[in-house]
């Protein structure tokens, strides 16, 4: 890579950021060219001929998220982390996998951009069991998950398990005993292994 490309890049990556900036202070829809150009210390001339239109910006900055948010949790769930501590960080995460640490943009960006609600859905669809596969296999390396359960029923799961916890009363008021305990029940669920009761 010669000076001029490795400028051209640095220069995207400015604009990029300087619009992701933006889009989560005043959404996408009331952010303008011409504020982000401004913000980025660029002119509005050189948006236009990187990206060609604020939609395509809108699509690029998107799809450097979702990058970073695969690229986060296969370096995750490769770790040496023990499954249990990975389960729990999945469970946690808002959106259980695709969990960058602005989330919150990428809401927006799905809710006020069809082109990245498909980018979102296609991802979900073409790499994102892959990279379940590896979280799953783990658990089952380690003896947490019986080997006859599909990814796809995993996921379903998963999104369950999430979706109850997230929303709990009880682990909004962050009661360590009650979430040991849903953790516990999600471990030997997985399992098959019958829970422990006070009379063992």
């Amino acid at each position: 890579m010669n000076g001029y490309e490795q400028r051209t890049i640095n220069k995207q990556a400015k604009i990029k950021k300087a619009a992701c900036k933006l889009f989560d202070e005043y959404g996408i829809e009331k952010t303008s060219v011409s504020e982000i150009a401004k913000e980025a210390q660029v002119s509005p001339a050189s948006i236009y001929n990187y990206f060609k239109t604020k939609d395509g910006l809108v699509m690029e900055s998107a799809r450097d998220l979702i990058e970073d948010a695969l690229r986060e949790k296969e370096l995750l769930w490769n770790s040496d982390l023990p499954f249990k501590e990975l389960l729990e960080k999945a469970i946690k995460n808002h959106n259980v996998f695709l969990n960058p640490s602005n989330l919150n943009l990428l809401e927006k960006f799905i809710k006020e951009s069809e082109d990245v609600n498909i980018l979102v859905k296609k991802v979900f669809h073409e790499r994102y069991p892959a990279l379940l596969e590896i979280f799953i296999e783990k658990g089952r390396r380690d003896g947490y998950i019986q080997r006859e359960i599909s990814t796809e029923t995993m996921m379903i799961y998963l999104k369950i398990c999430q979706s109850v916890i997230n929303n709990s009363d009880v682990v909004k008021a962050n009661n360590q005993v009650v979430l040991s305990e849903l953790y516990d029940l999600l471990i030997y669920g997985l399992s098959g292994k019958p829970l422990k009761t006070s009379d063992d």
